[in-house]
């Protein structure tokens, strides 16, 4: 179970690196680009509630635990420029069992990537530093909140659960 969440994370981590925009913008950029530049933090996993998955669950706690105490697991940096940086601290996540239950500490350690990104429409393509491009579809739900479907993130495992980002700059 520790490994599907944190294939969870990496695959979100990947695919969140790839968020977009799908709204126009109001200085007559067509494209709306500058709707996502900012810092945003992966605040939330929805997941539908007709999905029985005791993994997307588990993921799900995890993640409400880590916000609830101030740490945030994945943060994406959509610069003007259109470079993106990406930190998260996914791959360090290790709970453990200790005797009041389960202990779930922040990471100290964080993977950061440098990328490019381009937006068309709601689809947004990121070329990480390896020259490796992925295109993804993204969805404003407000002007502060980026929804990634888990479809985009896992087609196998991730469907009926959304990333949720809240801009916080």
């Amino acid at each position: 179970m520790k490994k599907n969440i944190l294939l969870l994370f990496l695959g979100a981590s990947l695919v969140f690196s790839c968020s977009s925009d799908n709204s126009d913008d109001s200085d007559g950029n067509p494209n709306g680009t500058t709707d996502l530049v900012g810092t945003w933090v992966l605040d939330d996993l929805r997941i539908d509630s007709s999905i029985d998955d005791d993994d997307l669950d588990f993921a799900k706690q995890i993640l409400d635990f880590l916000r609830a105490e101030g740490c945030d697991i994945l943060v994406f940096t959509f610069n003007a420029d259109q470079t993106l940086v990406s930190d998260s601290k996914a791959n360090f996540i290790a709970p453990t069992v200790g005797t009041g239950g389960l202990v779930i500490p922040c990471p100290d350690e964080t993977d950061r990537e440098t990328s490019t990104w381009s937006l068309e429409g709601n689809q947004l393509t990121v070329v990480d530093e390896n020259m490796q491009e992925e295109t993804i579809t993204i969805t404003f739900e407000d002007a502060n909140t980026l929804i990634i479907a888990g479809e985009d993130i896992d087609e196998n495992n991730y469907v009926g659960a959304d990333a949720v980002f809240e801009r916080v700059q």
